[in-house]
Order: C-alpha cells, then structure tokens, then sequence
C-alpha cells in the first residue's frame, strides 16, 4: 500500500493506494485536514506544533499506515532547472547537479536531486534538477518523526506533477501547460512533447473567483504560451489544463479559453490511473489532489 501526503498552505492530502503488475494506479481512499492559519506560508512550515497537531488528527481519524510514507512538497524556494547533461556514468550526476546550482548564495545550506527528463535515446541528455534548503525538509521530518511516522520518501511538487503527466496517455507526448493554483500563488509548466521544459510561478493578488483573478490568471498564461512559441514554434500549445480551482471558479476554464483561444479544462481521466477502480473518480483527484497523486507514480 502506497501513502502519500501533500502538505499544502491550506491543507493536508493524503492519498492511499496500490500499483499492480502493470503499474496501473488504483487509489482506495482520499483524505484531507485543514490547517491552523497561517500554519505554512509560501510551503514552509511557520507553526509546527499546528502542522503536528493537523498531521496526528488525520493519522488517529483514519488510523494510518506510519511507516513507507511518500510526502511532498511545493515551495517558491524551491530551485528548478532544466540542464543539458553529458553522457556520463550514472554515478556522476549528482555532482553534476550540485555544480549547476555552485553560484547560489548558501549553496552548502541546500539538498540536491535530479529526475531523467531525457536519458540520451531520443535526444540530447538532459535533467530536471532540484536544490531544496535542508531547513525546509528538516521542518517537515520534525514533524512526521516526532509523530513516529517514517517519510521513505520526500518529493517535489512540479517532479510529481511530471510523474503524472508521463503516466497518463493523454497527456505523455503532447505539448501542453499545466496549471496549479492555490490561494496566493500560480505555478505553470510547460511540457514539450511531454516532457519538461519550463517552469514559472507567479504571485496571485486578486481574490479568487473574481473577474480581476481571471484576468491575472490568464496574463501569466498568455506569458507562457508566447514564451513556448519562441522556444519551438512548430509545436504549438494543444492544451492547458487547470488543477486547483475553487467552488467560485467553476466556469474559469471555458472563459480563459475564449480569452487565450486554446483549449483549456482540467486534466483528462485515464484507464491506467483510477480511485476505487473507477477513470472519472481519479480524473478529479488530478484536479485536485495533483501532487499528492503525481507522488504515488
């Protein structure tokens, strides 16, 4: 059984499933608590008695598995880079990684990761490299540790939101934008052929649901897609697909389309990836439960 925990600046997301033979996904319960106020800001731990108390909550309600436990974790602090990488012997890339990120100021204050965008066959070598601040993960192991709950496994948001994307035929080798919003932030990605190419995140000012958050939301889009038409103008953006919404944005996808003129909707259901082994149950889940999903691939 895989459990997964998406700790976000409003809530808690647990997921708990299982992958059989064929790496298919079926998820067998959803749960969520909210959180204190102002417990977390911009992903970082601000109150850690609030977090503990929100964290035990939920294990006692739903009495949790405490060990194996993936968590994830999204944060503007987080750094993102896409790097072109020679051929090397697997050994070598973690130093590889660690020499992109040589010239940020409290280099030696960071933890290092990578995921294989492209291993070479297809392409030029390239990877998706990741500088997190060991404060910002020593927060969150303080928190499940002092619980007695083991974290075999901490991710990141956008690694696995590409996790998703590459296990969802629909979705695997288009060139698309994703969109995660929560209350104060937007953080797009844009993938190419299916893979990751760019990333960016935005502030989000407005309240949401209001005419003034859509126009917000859709001026960092446009942004983007003019960006990804000056990287590879022969593959245009085929779709956005929007995670995140709330109640009052029930009619945000099909009025950002009209404003972008280019599809725009939530992402699609598929058979590989279920909730109780029903498609449309799990296409929700990616809407709303993206990362905390992404993290079970």
């Amino acid at each position: 059984m895989i459990t997964s925990v998406y700790v976000s600046n409003e809530k808690i997301q647990v997921l708990t499933g299982e992958k059989d033979k064929k790496n298919r996904l079926d998820v067998k319960a959803v749960m969520y608590a909210t959180l204190p106020e102002k417990a977390m800001a911009n992903g970082v731990i601000t109150d850690e008695l609030g977090v503990k108390e929100a964290v035990q909550k939920i294990w006692d309600k739903y009495n949790l598995p405490k060990k194996d436990v993936h968590l994830v974790i999204d944060s503007g602090t987080i750094l993102n880079k896409k790097i072109v990488c020679p051929v090397v012997p697997k050994e070598s890339l973690p130093n590889i990684v660690k020499d992109e990120f040589k010239d940020v100021e409290g280099f030696a204050n960071f933890l290092f990761d990578y995921t294989v965008i492209e291993d070479g066959r297809s392409g030029e070598p390239m990877l998706f490299a990741n500088a997190v601040g060991k404060e910002l993960v020593s927060a969150y192991v303080r928190v499940f540790n002092g619980l007695g709950i083991t974290l075999s496994r901490i991710n990141t948001g956008i690694n696995a939101e590409m996790a998703l994307i590459a296990a969802n035929p629909a979705t695997a080798h288009d060139t698309q934008i994703v969109v995660n919003l929560d209350p104060t932030s937007l953080t797009s990605v844009l993938y190419i052929d299916g893979k990751y190419s760019f990333a960016s995140r935005s502030r989000l000012i407005e309240a949401r649901g209001s005419e003034a958050s859509r126009m917000e939301i859709v001026r960092a889009l446009s942004s983007l897609i003019q960006f990804a038409r000056s990287e590879n103008s022969q593959k245009p953006v085929k779709a956005v697909y929007v995670c995140g919404m709330v109640e009052s944005e029930a009619d945000l996808c099909p009025k950002i389309s009209a404003m972008l003129g280019c599809p725009v909707s939530t992402l699609p259901a598929c058979d590989n990836i279920t909730c109780t082994k029903d498609r449309n149950k799990a296409a929700f889940l990616m809407a709303d439960y993206t990362y905390a999903l992404g993290n079970m691939l």
